[in-house]
Parts: C-alpha cells; structure tokens; sequence
C-alpha cells in the first residue's frame, strides 16, 4: 500500500471534502439505508461507497457494481448513478450495495479524469476491489465506455475478478464489447453474463 492507505470510513469521512469532483446533484439517502465510503487521504480518490439495509440478525446479500469512475457519492449522500444502481440491487433481493470503480479519481465528468493512467487510478484501488469482491454474492459490471488509454487498467481488473470465481454480470453491452452504464439503461432491465471480450 502506498501513503494513500485504505483507511477505515470513520478515519476518513470528511476526506471527500478535500478535492471537488464538480457535480451539483446529491440526493438523500433513502430512510433505514446505512452509507459507508472509503477515501483517500487527498480526498482525490474513493476506493468504495457501501449501502447496507441489511436486516438485524441477517446475514448481508451484497452485490458489487463496478463503474468507471467515482462523482460526488459519500457517505452521507447519492449521486443519480450510484441512486439507480442501489434501486437495482434493492429489486434484486440485495440487502447490501458496494460501489468500486476502474478508475478512483474522482470526477463528475469523464473529460476531467487526469490522462495519466498513474494518476487517474491509484495504487490503493485494485486491492479494494477484490477486498469487496470477497463479500459479494455477484459482481455487476457497469464500467461504460472507457477512453483507451485505460484499457490496460480496465483489462487488468476484468482479468482479476474472474480470477475470484464470483459471477460476474452486466446490464447491457456497448458495441466495444464494454459494460453499459446504468444511468442510460431502463431500471426494469435484467442483468445477463458479462462475456470475456
């Protein structure tokens, strides 16, 4: 691990504040709902965000979505895809929703997400994300279409989450063979095997 250490929510839940990723829309969480995040200490950087509606007494069912690159989501509050990926999980008969992204510099708009790959994805991110896969039931592959300077990071991290032996899903796919994105996708869709491209 490097100085950007995966630290716990409760030591870094104001990090976030520290870097602005330039999104406007934040919206509440929904009513018995528990957030978590995890930041860098920069606050450039979101490794995962966690929702958990998990029942006491009950073990969590937890499905992973893994998108491209994390926006204004915290702990406290959504932002619009990370709302609908959690309306999906909630109909699927989830109790727990994590956020993991192919990139964790945070930006609300892909064209601000820094060119140099060193930059845009931290040593820190590939590790959290099997940490999670671990716990999940399935991973939904939700990543979109990314620019090609990030294949090799997008390659790499679809290589290691097959090597987990969860099932890994998607909701659609892009005509690059890449995982639709589900801000674009309608909430009544179903979600299929995400193929080796």
């Amino acid at each position: 691990m490097t100085d950007e250490t995966h630290l716990s929510t409760h030591d870094n839940q104001d990090a976030h504040r520290l870097h602005d990723p330039g999104g406007k829309v934040r919206i509440r969480l929904p009513d018995g709902i528990i957030g978590g995040a995890t930041f860098s200490p920069c606050g450039r950087y979101r490794q995962t965000l966690t929702r958990d509606w998990t029942p006491d007494g009950a073990r969590p069912r937890t499905i992973m979505f893994v998108g491209q690159n994390p926006s204004v989501a915290t702990a406290e509050v959504s932002d619009p895809t990370c709302d609908r990926e959690l309306g999906f999980a909630r109909r699927w008969g989830f109790t727990r929703y994590v956020k993991t992204n192919m990139l964790d510099w945070r930006a609300t708009e892909p064209k601000n997400v820094p060119h140099d790959t060193a930059l845009a994805c931290s040593p820190d991110n590939l590790p959290a994300i099997l940490h999670e896969a671990e716990q999940a039931e399935e991973i939904l592959m939700a990543y979109g279409k990314l620019h090609k300077r990030y294949a090799d990071i997008v390659d790499r991290t679809i290589r290691a989450l097959r090597e987990t032996g969860k099932p890994l899903n998607c909701l659609k796919l892009n005509k690059d063979g890449s995982a639709g994105h589900p801000l674009y996708i309608s909430s009544k869709t179903e979600r299929f095997p995400f193929p080796d491209p």
